[in-house]
């Protein structure tokens, strides 16, 4: 793999800010956690947010065909969060090293109309070693966004269908609620997979016609994402989650 193309994806990271006192996810590869195609989770008008990113910086890049190290990527700014929303990082200088995996949150609650929100971020990677430690110029990334759903997380649920909803809250500290539709009374499994697919709890219960809800305990849960799945016999559908205690 090309590092300095590791790089560029790098900088998408940074449309992601960071709250004060986050702990990264565990994590491997160098990366940005979540990245772009599974991109933000949703918001909930008048309901709070967070959106953890974990942010694993390399220790260097190709420049001209040779090593170069990473001194830094710096946030510059996030333009596009619906109102409410805001960021911060650690460290709180929005400055992340290479070689190093920190983290950042989007934190707050909107109340902004229900929509999609495409986010415009800014970054500035550096390289080098000091003194000589040199920028590679700002760049702008607009692919991160945020969707705003209405309050009330079943009215995006069809009772004529079987759905699911994201859970809420998310991320969740020691319980978060599930929401699904079935047709017909049914019994449901639902499964929950740590971040490398492992099983750590599994649930069988029985569902109404209609909405149902069910309250998922993550008070024993290490810190991290996650996801789950909620099988009506017939099909499964998954999403992901994140605890944060």
């Amino acid at each position: 793999m090309k590092k300095n193309l590791l790089l560029i994806a790098f900088l998408s990271i940074f449309s992601i800010g960071a709250f004060a006192q986050c702990t990264p996810a565990v994590v491997g590869n160098a990366g940005i956690y979540p990245d772009s195609a599974t991109n933000f989770l949703p918001a909930y008008q008048g309901q709070p947010y967070t959106q953890l990113i974990t942010v694993k910086v390399p220790a260097d890049t190709l420049q001209a065909g040779f090593p170069v190290p990473i001194a830094k990527i710096k946030l510059n700014s996030i333009v596009g969060l619906p109102q409410g929303l805001t960021y911060s990082c650690v460290p709180s200088n929005c400055e992340f090293p290479g070689g190093q995996t920190n983290c950042a949150i989007i934190t707050g609650t909107t109340n902004d109309p229900v929509g999609e929100y495409t986010l415009t971020v800014t970054v500035e990677p550096f390289i080098g070693t000091p003194p000589a430690v040199i920028s590679n110029g700002p760049q702008t990334f607009s692919y991160y966004k945020i969707v705003v759903n209405p309050a009330n997380s079943t009215q995006s649920l069809n009772p004529n269908t079987f759905t699911v909803s994201q859970n809420m809250p998310n991320p969740a500290d020691n319980a978060c609620d599930i929401y699904y539709t079935l047709t017909n009374k049914a019994d449901v499994d639902i499964r929950l997979m740590n971040a490398i697919g492992k099983e750590v709890q599994r649930i069988r219960t029985s569902g109404n016609a209609g909405v149902n809800k069910y309250e998922l305990n993550t008070a024993g849960l290490a810190q991290g994402i996650y996801f789950y799945s909620v099988f009506n016999g017939q099909t499964t559908i998954t999403k992901r989650m994140v605890v944060n205690h």
